[in-house]
């Protein structure tokens, strides 16, 4: 199994356990445009991204991720995991700022291509989902060293 990194702005402990932020997540990505499409055309059996803790499988990633800022927490998924390509949601905010409906055939496509796990045609930045996740480690994101 690869190792899995989460990015926080909250100090938490080795045996701590992550959950989603539900309402605290929808509220602050609603007003990016990607959002709305990603979650309209999301299938029934993909968890929704409010009920998701997010993790990459590259520390390096962490930043590029939107994690926080601050600590880098190891982690061990609990549940099952997706891995999306976190691309598809530049490609479906650069078409949603051509004046593409979020409803229009290529965007629905792009946030499929997101849910289905395919990487984007550029480069990819994988994410991976799950409903919880047990912090391992702990880092200070700045200097990587172990507190």
């Amino acid at each position: 199994m690869p190792t899995f990194y989460h990015g926080s702005g909250d100090k938490m402990n080795p045996g701590d356990v992550l959950t989603a932020r539900g309402p605290l997540y929808e509220s602050d990505w609603k007003d990016a445009n990607f959002y709305a499409a990603l979650e309209r055309h999301r299938p029934a059996d993909k968890l929704a991204h409010r009920d998701a803790v997010f993790m990459v499988c590259v520390v390096d990633d962490v930043d590029l991720a939107a994690g926080g800022p601050e600590y880098i927490f190891e982690v061990l998924p609990i549940g099952p995991v997706s891995k999306h390509d976190m691309n598809w949601s530049g490609e479906i905010a650069c078409l949603i700022s051509d004046g593409l409906d979020v409803n229009s055939d290529e965007v629905r496509q792009a946030a499929r291509s997101y849910w289905v796990g395919n990487p984007s045609p550029n480069e990819t930045l994988w994410e991976y989902l799950a409903s919880s996740a047990k912090i391992l480690r702990v880092e200070v994101y700045a200097t990587f060293e172990t507190v």
